[in-house]
C-alpha cells in the first residue's frame, strides 16, 4: 500500500516537474541565444533529406533562427490536425489549398502590397485559392501543374512534312486542321485516356474555370447552374469546349476502345510515335520518359477551347496549384510568423532550382531563373513566364469531390456514344442543381 501510494506521489511529482519544465522549455527555445525557433510540416514523401538538407542552408544564412523540421507523415492531415491539437502547430506548412481553406482562421495573412515579392512574381490565377473571404492571401503556391495536349513534336513534323510551332493553335478549327493532316501523314493524331478523372475532372473543369472569365465570374456561372438561371445546355462555353471534345474523339487513336483507361499504355504510345498528341498535363512525362526516344522533341500545350482565334483562353495553359506554404498565426508568434515568411521567401526564390529539382514540377514564380530536365515541365514553366494562363480556380476550389466520379461516367457514356450532348449537359446540370 505504501509503495503505491510513493509511485503516486512520485508520479504526480514528476507530472509537475514535467509540466513546468515544458513551461519552461517552451519559452528558452523562443529566446535560446535569441535565437527564434520555428518548425516545417511538409506533406510530400520521399523528400525529408532534401527539405533538411535545405533547412540546414537556410539556418546557415540566418544564423538567428532555427527550424525544426517535422518528418513526412503518411497520414498527412491527421498529422497536421494531431500537431495542432497538442499545441504543436508548425510555424509553415505545405498542404493542400482544401486543408488551408478549411483551417484558415489558424493562418496568417501574407503581404500583397506592390513591394512584397509575392505582388512582384505571382500570378492571380495561383492565388485565389489560397485567398480568405477577406481577400487576404493565406498561402503561397510551392508549385504548379498544368493541363492541356501534349506534343510529340518530331512525330508531328514527320507526319505533316511542317514545322510546328504549338503558338499557331489557336481554336479547336486549328487543332482539327491539324489532326486532318497528322492522320494523312500515317499517323493517329491524338488521343483521351478514358478515366473518368482525366475525362469528367480535367476536361469538363474547363467549362466552368477560365473560359468563364476570373474566379467571381466562375463562382457565378456554378450558382446560376444549381439554381436553375442558366441552362448548360445552351450555353457557349459548355457548346465549345464539347466541340473541342467532340474533334479529339474524332481522331481518338483510342476509338477502337476508348474506356480502357490505362495511362501506362498511352503514354508508351505517344512516346513511340504511334500517336502525336494526348490530353494530358504535364505530371504525363512519368509515364512517357521511359519508353521516348532520346531524339524526339515533346512539349505541352493549352486545349483550344473556342472555336475563335481571338480567346484568349485558347493559347493559355490551365495551370493549378496542388500545395501551399501557409503560415500559422494560432499558435506562432508574430517574430515566429516573420522567421516563417522568411523561410518561405528562401524556398520559393533562392533555393528556385533546388526546389523544382526536388518536386519535378513548374514553379509559378515568374523571374526565377529554373532549368527542367522534364520537357512537359519546362513548357509549363514558359507559358509561366509569358503570363500567358488561365484561372483553374473552379476546377481547384468549386468542384465536390465526388464531381469527377459522377460526372466522369457522364463523359465516359458520351465519348462512347450511349449519350448525346443535351443529354449529358442535362445531368451535369442535375448534378449541380442536387448540390
Amino acid at each position: 500500500e505504501e509503495m503505491k501510494m510513493k509511485k503516486k506521489v512520485l508520479a504526480t511529482v514528476l507530472c509537475g516537474t514535467m509540466a513546468l519544465s515544458m513551461a519552461m522549455s517552451a519559452t528558452v527555445l523562443v529566446k535560446a541565444d535569441d535565437k527564434t525557433t520555428i518548425s516545417l510540416y511538409t506533406t510530400l514523401p520521399n523528400k525529408d533529406a532534401q527539405f533538411e538538407q535545405l533547412c540546414e542552408e537556410f539556418m546557415e544564412e540566418n544564423p538567428d533562427i532555427k527550424v525544426n523540421y517535422i518528418a513526412y507523415d503518411s497520414s498527412e492531415k491527421q498529422k497536421w490536425m494531431t500537431l495542432y491539437a497538442s499545441g504543436d502547430a508548425p510555424t509553415i506548412s505545405i498542404m493542400d489549398p482544401v486543408d488551408i481553406q478549411e483551417n484558415i482562421e489558424n493562418m496568417a495573412a501574407y503581404d500583397l502590397t506592390e513591394d512584397s515579392w509575392i505582388t512582384d512574381q505571382v500570378d492571380e490565377s495561383y492565388l485565389d485559392v489560397f485567398k480568405g473571404e477577406d481577400g487576404e492571401l493565406y498561402a503561397v503556391p510551392n508549385c504548379v501543374t498544368a493541363m492541356g495536349i501534349v506534343y510529340n513534336k518530331t512525330v508531328i513534323e514527320k507526319a505533316t512534312g511542317e514545322t510546328f510551332d504549338p503558338s499557331t493553335i489557336k481554336s479547336n478549327a486549328d487543332l482539327e486542321a491539324l489532326c486532318e493532316k497528322i492522320q494523312a501523314g500515317g499517323v493517329a493524331p491524338i488521343m483521351f485516356t478514358g478515366v473518368d478523372w482525366s475525362l469528367g475532372s480535367h476536361y469538363l473543369s474547363q467549362v466552368f474555370s477560365g473560359i468563364q472569365g476570373d474566379a467571381e465570374a466562375q463562382q457565378n456561372f456554378i450558382n446560376s447552374l444549381k439554381d436553375g438561371s442558366a441552362e448548360l445546355k445552351s450555353n457557349d462555353a459548355w457548346n465549345s469546349v464539347m466541340d473541342t471534345f467532340d474533334i479529339i474523339a474524332k481522331y481518338n487513336y483510342n476509338a477502337n476502345d476508348p474506356l480502357v483507361g490505362n495511362t501506362d499504355i498511352d503514354g508508351q504510345a505517344i512516346a513511340k510515335g504511334d500517336v502525336a498528341m494526348w490530353f494530358m498535363g504535364d505530371w504525363a512525362w512519368n509515364y512517357i520518359k521511359d519508353s521516348a526516344s532520346a531524339d524526339d522533341e515533346f512539349g505541352l500545350m493549352p486545349c483550344p477551347l473556342t472555336g475563335k482565334e481571338e480567346d484568349a483562353v485558347n493559347t493559355e495553359l490551365g495551370v493549378f496549384c496542388s500545395k501551399g506554404y501557409c503560415i500559422d498565426a494560432s499558435q506562432n508568434s508574430e517574430e515566429q510568423q516573420e522567421a516563417g515568411k522568411k523561410l518561405v521567401e528562401f524556398f520559393c526564390v533562392e533555393k528556385a532550382q533546388e526546389m523544382s529539382d526536388l518536386l519535378d514540377m513548374a514553379l509559378p514564380f515568374s523571374k526565377v531563373d529554373v532549368s527542367y530536365d522534364n520537357p512537359l515541365v519546362a513548357s509549363t514553366q514558359d507559358y509561366i513566364a509569358n503570363g500567358a494562363v488561365s484561372s483553374t480556380y473552379a476546377f481547384s476550389r468549386l468542384l465536390p469531390s465526388d464531381f469527377w466520379s459522377e460526372n466522369g461516367a457522364v463523359m465516359q457514356q458520351y465519348l462512347v456514344g450511349q449519350m448525346d450532348r443535351d443529354t449529358a449537359a442535362d445531368a451535369v446540370q442535375a448534378y449541380w442543381q442536387a448540390q
